[in-house]
């Protein structure tokens, strides 16, 4: 009996190892056949030789953009019937504008391939990065709402200044104006186990959870797939957009002090425009939620143009829709467009190899490019890979400055003081790879100036990097730094 148990262990334990060899290898056929960039492949293809049995599991739950079946049909269909109606309504205003200007142009027909969204003139467009200003704002322009509030954010705090947001929403909905509450799982689950969740529930506005996470999902789609937008639409003609989610500037002050308060560059957006962010809102909202919408019309109102008003272009991207990777090609597009000058804000910097040769490229051929990052970071190990890259930037000329009055988490860039991109995404791999992101380009000089404005008050609470003096860090620190770049592919 002892020898029949024997072997009958062993030929278990070989199955199982065979098993594990065969779907290895079935996994490593799939990197290599997949189409994505060599530096992830190669992180898979390791992890997957050098990891058995654990790194199946892994690759299952993260090595693909898998929205599940049922979501993926949906992000396909959805947004056709908005899209025209948007459409309709901007009719001959787009395409005449950059006859002067082929940088422009080029750039606009980039926007409009990967995006979906072609430019759109006569709008009045806004900067503002004071959260606690935005805030009052958003709360001012829901309590003058007669129609509809649509409010898309990642994160949703639960205190502080998204509570008179709150209250505007709940007073909005109890004089009949239809409210649209979307927030990310994984970002807002704090708040989805709140009072202030509740109150709104009970007051009448509609939340709908994006992206949920839960066992099930985790067998049929990829569960760190996130809805990383903010994004605020109200009676169709007035929008939010940018890095702010729907918290002041105390957001987690408590679990990191040392951070201080966050900074972040918000765009507040009145005209035509408008219509792009609302069917982005409206795709979201169809992904998540059963509710029949009706007649989209009235979503779609006519918004007058402002003569001489700013020209924006609307950028969403993320899996599923028809250009993935959108914002990852109109950046590395800005950057070779440029001629004179670049600035570009983000607070996390961990770019991959294209927008790297971009960015070294631009100082090569001698055009002034500046990073502001944040000095401190709440992400060890995103810190370290983003100082990793310092070095081969600093070696060409490009300027580095650290930002030291706060966390700056704005995601901004200007290009030759002419055009603008206010964003949610990150120069990281998951915001140009993963994460549901929305970006608009201004391509208007005044909004850009003020935009370079801001940017040159983060510079002016920074303190610059030197090249003699990064060389001089610890040994182990440069090493340290370069370990966390090797995952960067997978952060």
């Amino acid at each position: 009996m002892g020898l029949v148990e024997h072997l009958w262990d062993s030929w278990l334990l070989w199955s199982l190892a065979l098993l594990d060899i065969v779907v290895r290898l079935w996994l490593m056929c799939r990197v290599i056949m997949r189409r994505v960039s060599v530096p992830v492949s190669l992180a898979w293809l390791i992890l997957l030789v050098f990891l058995p049995f654990v790194s199946e599991f892994f690759y299952l739950l993260f090595g693909e953009k898998r929205l599940g079946a049922r979501k993926a049909l949906k992000v396909n269909a959805a947004g056709r019937i908005q899209s025209r109606l948007a459409m309709a309504q901007w009719g001959a205003r787009v395409g005449a504008t950059f006859e002067k200007n082929p940088t422009h142009a080029a750039i606009a027909n980039l926007c409009s391939a990967v995006g979906s969204f072609p430019p759109v003139g006569g709008n009045v467009v806004e900067l503002m990065d004071d959260a606690s200003q935005v805030l009052a704002r958003i709360t001012a322009d829901i309590a003058r709402a007669r129609r509809h509030c649509h409010l898309l954010y990642y994160i949703w705090q639960s205190s502080g200044g998204s509570v008179m947001v709150s209250e505007a929403l709940i007073a909005a909905a109890k004089r009949g104006v239809k409210c649209r509450v979307l927030v990310d799982a994984v970002g807002s689950q704090s708040f989805l186990r709140s009072e202030m969740y509740r109150s709104l529930v009970e007051g009448g506005v509609r939340v709908v959870v994006a992206l949920p996470v839960n066992a099930l999902r985790m067998l049929l789609a990829r569960i760190d797939l996130r809805n990383h937008r903010k994004i605020t639409v109200i009676d169709g003609g007035i929008a939010y957009c940018g890095s702010q989610n729907m918290a002041d500037e105390s957001f987690r002050a408590k679990r990191s002090k040392r951070l201080g308060p966050w900074i972040d560059t918000t765009a507040r957006l009145e005209g035509p425009g408008v219509h792009a962010l609302q069917t982005i809102f409206l795709r979201d909202w169809g992904y998540d939620s059963d509710e029949e919408m009706g007649d989209l019309a009235e979503y779609f109102p006519h918004c007058p143009m402002v003569p001489e008003g700013s020209v924006v272009q609307v950028v969403p991207s993320g899996p599923g829709v028809a250009a993935p990777h959108a914002i990852h090609q109109v950046l590395l597009a800005m950057l070779h467009a440029a001629h004179e000058e670049i600035i570009m804000t983000t607070p996390y910097f961990v770019p991959d190899e294209a927008m790297m040769a971009a960015l070294i490229n631009a100082a090569l051929r001698g055009v002034r490019v500046t990073l502001v990052v944040p000095d401190k970071l709440d992400a060890m190990l995103v810190a370290a890979a983003s100082r990793s890259h310092f070095e081969e930037l600093l070696e060409v000329g490009v300027t580095i400055m650290q930002h030291e009055e706060g966390l700056l988490h704005a995601k901004t860039a200007t290009i030759d003081r002419s055009l603008c991109l206010v964003t949610s995404a990150n120069i990281d791999i998951r915001s140009f790879w993963l994460n549901f992101e929305a970006s608009m380009v201004v391509y208007d000089k005044d909004v850009t100036g003020m935009m370079r404005m801001l940017q040159t008050k983060y510079i002016s609470e920074s303190k610059q990097l030197f090249l003699d003096e990064w060389r001089k860090r610890p040994v182990w620190m440069r090493f340290a730094d370069n370990v966390a770049q090797l995952w960067g592919p997978l952060l």
